[in-house]
């Protein structure tokens, strides 16, 4: 038995080498190629996730602490302040957009008023109520930014409306590398817009063409970081020409299980040599949801880990 084999062995050994004479390669079944992503097909996913982001984002109010220094001049005396708001990301209806609101409740380590949700109250209202409210507030809070340049794009979630399906096409996207904001696999994509009018509007409505860069999973399309730039003109007196650039940062929350703004970034330099930086920090977020009465209509704002009220029952 040991005699044969051996044989076996020696017929087995000889039978390969034959084959390695002969320049014959044995090849294993292999799986079809997969084909690379493509940009446009990246993009679509970062769209899709962008809808279904905005979606859970709009009943999520969190905190703000938002520090701003100030220069008049190059070398002058910093100026700085230091606010704490309510921030509330508002879809509205039948436009299918969505904008950002903050509602300032400190500043500079001095309450200014009552400190409650009044953001998420507006929840409770129609949209063009809704709408109104919020944008009162907004001013109200917009007087305590510090700098000459008004702000258009200040609010953590602005770039991400350039993703969303009705807006792509008014950009040119190329990628430019992989590796981004500490994440090695995803994809840097840097953003053109160019088409007229533009997204957003400057001083008596002037178009401003925006710039920057995406960093987005290729898989799921999650936006890791945005960074948007855009250049604004000099206005006349007291409007000096701008440049302005706003990067924000998203992580995982992980008591929503959402990817949420973490930390933005601004920067305004003004041509006469002022400029305005802010660091903007965000934690505490309440996730709300709201019911109605079926009988009376009205609505009412649940807190999150509250159980909705049980309604009795109405006779037949």
């Amino acid at each position: 038995m040991r005699d044969i084999h051996n044989v076996r062995l020696r017929w087995v050994g000889c039978a390969a080498a034959l084959v390695a004479a002969a320049g014959v390669t044995l090849h294993t079944a292999a799986l079809p190629a997969q084909e690379p992503l493509t940009v446009d097909e990246v993009i679509a996913r970062a769209a899709a996730y962008v809808e279904d982001f905005v979606e859970q984002l709009s009943t999520v109010v969190m905190e703000e602490d938002y520090r701003q220094t100030s220069y008049r001049n190059r070398g002058g005396n910093a100026t700085r302040t230091r606010l704490v708001s309510e921030f509330l990301l508002m879809r509205v209806q039948g436009i299918g957009e969505w904008i950002g609101f903050r509602d300032v409740f400190e500043v500079n380590g001095r309450q200014i008023r009552d400190r409650q949700d009044r953001l998420a109250t507006l929840f409770l209202g129609d949209a063009t109520t809704a709408l109104a409210q919020a944008r009162r507030i907004a001013q109200e809070s917009a007087r305590y930014n510090l700098g000459s340049t008004g702000r258009t794009f200040n609010v953590p979630t602005y770039a991400l409306f350039f993703l969303h399906p009705s807006n792509t096409r008014r950009f040119r996207f190329e990628k430019a590398g992989e590796g981004c904001a500490d994440e090695n696999t995803a994809w840097d994509i840097r953003f053109e817009e160019i088409e007229y009018p533009t997204l957003t509007r400057g001083f008596e409505g002037i178009s401003l063409p925006s710039h920057g860069r995406f960093c987005l999973d290729p898989l799921s399309g999650r936006v890791i970081e945005t960074q948007l730039e855009l250049y604004h003109p000099s206005a006349g007196l007291g409007r000096p020409a701008t440049h302005a650039m706003a990067t924000v940062r998203f992580a995982l929350e992980p008591r929503l299980n959402l990817w949420v703004p973490r930390e933005m970034r601004e920067r305004y330099s003004e041509r006469i040599g002022g400029s305005t930086s802010s660091t903007a920090r965000y934690r505490n977020y309440r996730q709300f949801s709201v019911t109605v009465n079926e009988g009376t209509g009205q609505g009412r704002i649940v807190p999150p880990g509250t159980e909705p009220p049980t309604e009795p029952d109405r006779p037949e």
